[in-house]
């Protein structure tokens, strides 16, 4: 579900501009299914962030974040590892990471996201997730390791940053 805003949120700063952020329900419990790649969801291996294919109880559990109220801005949202409490996904130096929630600053900025209108198609049910303290940088896939890249405005960077927000894959 979406609700319509009347601000662009830019490190909690609203400017006026139109958009619409994902309505999360109080830790909601859910996997991100890639756009361009159907088959692949974003999961952690190795503390690292890839867009994989998932085919057992593992992936399963690497796949599955609870979403819940961002670390360093609540209008936007965190990603907690269902079988690694207490970890977060996080950019560092570009990379998406999986890491122990550590009290600084930095870490929470680098752990919030916000979960925007997609970059790409139509389905209301796709968006992209925009890095609180990188705004205009989102999540995407490059031969299916995550990273946080700038928006370039072409097609592939938009499908490469444009996921499915899902049922959960493990419960």
């Amino acid at each position: 579900m979406s609700i319509s805003t009347l601000g662009l949120s830019v490190c909690g700063i609203f400017l006026t501009s139109s958009s619409s952020v994902y309505s999360q329900n109080s830790n909601e419990v859910v996997s991100f299914r890639s756009y361009n790649y159907s088959d692949r969801y974003i999961r952690h291996r190795n503390f690292l962030g890839y867009l994989e294919p998932i085919s057992d109880e593992l992936g399963r559990k690497d796949a599955t974040y609870k979403i819940i109220p961002g670390l360093a801005n609540s209008k936007c949202s965190s990603f907690e590892s269902v079988n690694f409490p207490g970890h977060f996904l996080r950019h560092e130096n570009l990379q998406i990471k999986l890491s122990r929630r550590i009290n600084q600053q930095l870490f929470r900025e680098d752990a919030t996201f916000c979960i925007k209108t997609r970059l790409f198609g139509d389905n209301p049910h796709n968006w992209s997730l925009e890095s609180l303290n990188l705004p205009g940088h989102y999540i995407r896939h490059k031969n299916f390791e995550l990273w946080i890249e700038a928006a370039d405005g072409s097609d592939l960077f938009r499908q490469d940053a444009t996921f499915t927000i899902t049922n959960p894959l493990y419960k």
